[in-house]
């Protein structure tokens, strides 16, 4: 499932540009602003954005503005400029666009424009976001934060690397495996999830952190738990090499 935000002052565009995504693919949620303010006002609620379809000439915040204030949230996600009037600018490219489009592109053109996109999410992973909420506050927390999300009564309970620092989430611990399992996240019991990232130690019926603190390995979750942190292991080995 794909997370694509379109954002234009235009509604018959957006529909346009929703009709050629649907075609080429079926597995597509999406999320439609008519500015760049109801955008920015939206996004710090949102976990997980692959895509951001955003015109340049919009009234009031342009498109130039709203990639600035989007990339702050979600670096890692693709950004397609498209425009009827204006052509490419250094400041369109600060906020690294993977494409710009021009709306005056035939459909044949533009279908293929789409095509490339989606082949392109398909060969990255954005990771998302988790929102917690403490003292009735809510809040987006980044991954790395994260060392462990446990089964609660309702939703669950996250627990982050600064000790005794806990968000409450609606979410049951199953959905956000669902989301988080291809970003290093693993069950070492049936009752929590673990960032692999942060495990120093994994042995089969404990592991520990790096901040020192310890959980049990259930013996049901304790093999594939240990497989996960070996291809982990080899991942950040991986990335430090020259």
């Amino acid at each position: 499932m794909y997370h694509i935000g379109i954002c234009d002052d235009d509604p018959v565009f957006i529909e346009y540009i929703k009709r050629l995504f649907n075609e080429a693919c079926s597995e597509i949620e999406f999320y439609e602003y008519l500015s760049g303010e109801d955008l920015i006002k939206e996004l710090e609620f949102k976990e997980q954005f692959d895509l951001l379809v955003l015109d340049v000439c919009m009234p009031g915040m342009d498109g130039n503005e709203t990639a600035r204030k989007f990339r702050k949230l979600f670096p890692e996600s693709l950004l397609v400029f498209c425009s009827g009037v204006y052509m490419p600018t250094v400041e369109s490219f600060e906020t690294m666009p993977y494409r710009y489009w021009l709306k005056e592109y035939n459909e044949e053109k533009l279908y293929k424009e789409v095509q490339t996109v989606l082949e392109k999410l398909e060969k990255i992973k954005v990771a998302p976001c988790v929102m917690g909420k403490k003292y009735k506050q809510l809040e987006r927390l980044e991954l790395d934060k994260i060392l462990y999300i446990a089964i609660a009564r309702k939703g669950s309970v996250i627990y982050c690397e600064n000790s005794g620092e806990t968000y409450i989430s609606e979410k049951k611990v199953g959905e956000l495996y669902e989301s988080l399992k291809d970003f290093g996240f693993a069950y070492a019991h049936n009752s929590y999830i673990v960032n692999l990232r942060h495990v120093a130690i994994a042995e089969p019926t404990q592991l520990e952190f790096l901040n020192g603190e310890k959980l049990s390995v259930s013996r049901a979750r304790s093999k594939e738990f240990l497989k996960s942190f070996a291809i982990e292991v080899a991942k950040k080995y991986a990335e430090e090499l020259p």
